[in-house]
């Protein structure tokens, strides 16, 4: 039997491609979309498909070009919709309403873990509680996952924080819940091959808690390198020019959100990556220089068995 077909939206994102990753890993034919035909998702084992994923037509023509009946649907307030959460609620019922006309089998969603309960303030998550709405009464079978801030900020060099040698630099010193993009690649997976369980239900992809002091011991013991620990502006600064992402941190800093742990998600993903986990599969800078000097130690955690 051949295996099954999953459509990954925005699978050249810092998102999307680590969950084509996983989905390979865990056997299934992954299909990403891309708006220029690079060798990109080609080089990690995906079948590039050019689309352009926020445009309804597009994801038509995609569904139909694969076949793929599951669908993993990542939408982006802050490129793709401009910074305009009209416009990623708009961008994300396409991508729904045609997994409806295609009859996908298996629709999951990437939201933000407790995306409902953050202030009035933290505007990107306004669309995802939106489309969590939109997609339980649109009659597509769905999951939902909810992730929690990512272990690939920690080396952003799009947003200025590129990672280097013997430093490490976040927006907050304070104790924070991280996941791996690869594990929410994983973790829909087993959703994805366990759909009489998921179907209908939300899950919080939360793989490590641990404040920055944490993080900065995690990498000084993969590296073997001395590693200090340093916000990556002063709060103040964050308050003023990312007002957004300051209320956001706000929740996680006094109201020690998300509701979800790290012994919770691994209940379902046992071997969910830990900080040091992370930067072993990370693997290098930003500069391209190995984390870890010593050949063969860089590795990837075992897919999970199924």
């Amino acid at each position: 039997m051949s295996n099954p077909s999953v459509l990954v939206l925005n699978a050249t994102g810092k998102v999307g491609r680590n969950v084509c990753r996983a989905l390979r890993d865990a056997g299934f034919s992954v299909h990403g979309t891309t708006r220029s035909n690079t060798h990109t998702l080609s080089s990690l084992g995906v079948n590039p498909v050019v689309c352009n994923y926020t445009v309804r037509a597009d994801l038509d023509r995609a569904l139909a070009q694969t076949g793929a009946r599951k669908m993993f649907v990542i939408t982006d307030y802050f490129a793709a919709a401009g910074k305009k959460v009209g416009v990623e609620i708009e961008q994300g019922r396409a991508a729904i309403d045609a997994a409806k006309a295609a009859g996908v089998e298996h629709l999951i969603f990437m939201s933000v873990a407790d995306a409902e309960l953050f202030d009035e303030h933290v505007v990107h998550l306004h669309a995802k509680v939106a489309l969590e709405k939109y997609l339980k009464a649109s009659g597509v079978a769905y999951s939902i996952l909810r992730p929690c801030a990512f272990f690939e900020n920690l080396d952003d060099p799009a947003n200025w924080n590129p990672l280097k040698k013997g430093i490490v630099k976040f927006l907050s010193l304070q104790d924070c819940k991280f996941c791996a993009t690869y594990d929410i690649g994983r973790a829909a997976a087993i959703q994805f091959h366990n759909p009489d369980q998921w179907l209908g239900k939300t899950l919080d992809v939360i793989g490590w808690q641990g404040d920055l002091s944490q993080v900065a011991a995690a990498l000084q013991k993969v590296s073997g390198v001395p590693v200090k620990a340093k916000l990556a502006m002063p709060i103040f600064l964050r308050r003023l020019f990312l007002k957004d992402i300051h209320h956001m941190f706000l929740y996680y800093e006094e109201q020690k959100g998300p509701r979800g742990t790290p012994e919770a998600f691994k209940q379902i993903l046992p071997d969910a990556l830990s900080a040091e986990d992370w930067f072993r599969f990370h693997g290098r800078y930003a500069n391209g220089e190995p984390i870890v000097a010593k050949e063969g130690t860089l590795s990837k955690p075992p897919p999970l068995g199924y």
